[in-house]
């Protein structure tokens, strides 16, 4: 009687230890299944800077870095007021190398843009540019192509720059005899749009 009470015994804490096994075997998978990687912000190899500038408007200041040398390059973009961030660092694609950034607040509201320039000279390309507030950004609409006159024999190949309040826009023109530069000059409406003015045709 006493053999076969002891005889159950070892076998319940036999059962019992194979079924404590096996939830400690069960928690263990799920817990390296759960492992797996999450989606993320395009990867950057930190060591492959191939630009790196700092420039301010008012009491912002924008630290922009270029990671990689081959397209789609990627551009981080960090805005500081003082010694803190204002908001997430930025990081973006963009097509052709950064060539310069410049600052500014075209259409005067207290919101400082940066514009970052690359060497893309694709029609319509190599201008990048946003609008920062004390909670994020928002990008600024390309120009697109010059209308009306000022477009004709656009082909691409622009170069920028910023004049007191406006954004001037810089390109040869195709097909003349006379090898004509043109340079068109846009303002910033208060919806962050990019408004063309008055363009000036000049010989190279």
């Amino acid at each position: 009687m006493r053999t076969s009470s002891l005889s159950r015994l070892l076998f319940a804490t036999g059962v019992a230890a194979a079924t404590l096994t096996a939830c400690d075997s069960t928690r263990q998978v799920a817990s390296e299944s759960s492992s797996s990687p999450l989606p993320s912000t395009p990867a950057i190899d930190e060591g492959d800077v191939s630009f790196n500038q700092e420039v301010t408007q008012g009491d912002r200041r924008f630290e922009v870095k270029t990671f990689g040398s081959q397209d789609p390059r990627v551009v981080s973009i960090r805005v500081y007021k003082g010694q803190s961030l204002t908001a997430d660092p930025l990081r973006t694609s963009v097509v052709g190398a950064v060539t310069g950034v410049k600052s500014g607040d075209l259409n005067g509201n207290g919101q400082p843009e940066l514009y970052v320039m690359t060497d893309n000279r694709k029609a319509n390309g190599g201008l990048y540019a946003f609008e920062f507030s004390d909670n994020g950004y928002k990008p600024i609409s390309m120009p697109g192509t010059p209308a009306g006159q000022a477009g004709m024999g656009y082909d691409g190949q622009d170069m920028y720059q910023i004049s007191g309040n406006k954004l001037m826009r810089m390109f040869p023109v195709t097909g003349d005899s006379v090898k004509t530069s043109r340079t068109v000059e846009y303002t910033l409406d208060p919806s962050g749009r990019l408004m063309m003015g008055q363009s000036m045709d000049a010989q190279r």
